[in-house]
This record gives C-alpha cells, sequence and structure tokens, in this order.
C-alpha cells in the first residue's frame, strides 16, 4: 500500500464487530473444522487484530481524553450526574446545534412526574447543567448517566433527556 489511509468511525466499527463475529466462529468451529483449517482461521484473526493495534490504542486515547473532560467539567461545577454522550461531543464548551432550545424535559424516570429546567446558554454544559438540575429534581439517584437529547416532536424549543444507569 502507497498511502496511510483512514477509516471513519462506522468503518472501524464494522471491522471491529467482523472481527468479534470471527472470534466467536473460531470458538464454534474448534471441535468441528480440520486443525490446519482452524489455525489458519485463527492465524488470519490474528493478523487482523494485531493490524489493528494501533487504532484501538488510539481510541482509548480519544475515549480516556474526553473522559478526563468530562469528569473535569462535572467536579469543577459540583454536578452529580454522569456525561454520557461521546461520539457528539468532544468538548463541552462548543456549541450544542439545538439553536433555539431554551428547556430540557425529563419524562422517562424512576421519579414521580414529568420535570422541567430552563437551559441558559448554547453551549453542551448549558445542557450538562439543565439535564442535572432535571435528574436532581427528578429524585431518580439510579439513572444519572445523560445518554441523548432529542428534539420535541411538538415543540422545537424543549429537548428530551435520556438518561441511563
Amino acid at each position: 500500500m502507497n498511502f496511510e489511509p483512514t477509516l471513519t468511525a462506522q468503518e472501524f466499527k464494522t471491522i471491529h464487530n467482523a472481527l468479534c463475529d470471527l472470534d466467536n466462529l473460531c470458538q464454534t468451529l474448534e471441535e468441528v473444522l480440520n486443525s490446519e483449517l482452524l489455525l489458519k482461521l485463527v492465524v488470519a484473526r490474528n493478523n487482523i487484530r494485531k493490524s489493528l493495534e494501533n487504532a484501538y490504542t488510539q481510541e482509548n486515547e480519544v475515549f480516556d481524553k474526553k473522559s478526563n473532560h468530562f469528569q473535569s467539567v462535572q467536579q469543577e461545577l459540583g454536578l452529580h450526574a454522569n456525561w454520557s454522550i461521546y461520539n457528539e461531543v468532544n468538548n463541552l464548551a462548543d456549541r450544542h446545534p439545538f439553536e433555539g432550545a431554551d428547556r430540557v424535559v425529563y419524562e422517562n424516570h424512576w421519579g414521580g412526574k414529568s420535570v422541567s429546567c430552563g437551559i441558559i446558554g448554547s453551549t453542551w454544559t448549558s445542557l450538562y447543567v439543565a439535564a442535572n438540575a432535571c435528574i436532581r429534581d427528578s429524585g431518580d439517584d439510579h439513572h444519572v448517566f445523560i445518554e441523548c437529547f432529542r428534539t420535541a416532536n411538538d415543540d422545537p424549543h424543549t429537548l428530551i433527556l435520556s438518561t441511563g444507569s
């Protein structure tokens, strides 16, 4: 190869998942295949894994950098909820894409009723603070991982919060 190709996140994910499928296939065929064929399959799998070592290292470094950033903001602002939106967000100081949104609504939780909190600002941090307030006010101390915001179907100014545990 005469160049260093780059993969999209989706392409990398597809290769990673195919490698996991290949792992399962090797295990399943252990007792079925001729040992020479199984060895060739295992060698191919191991070569793919070895070739991806640098990509896995890079992925882990990016994840750690984001995680440290999110935790730093959480601690700095004294927030209880954990930010878990890794694919869309690199820096919480960046503008979020929900132009015109002015409140977060938290409906599906273990607390009693729907909770709403205003958004002050236009950054991901603004959404983090509003979501944290919604989670706190909901009374649900179990689902504290902020996983997603989506625009309400009937109101483009309202974001619906989804959390996990």
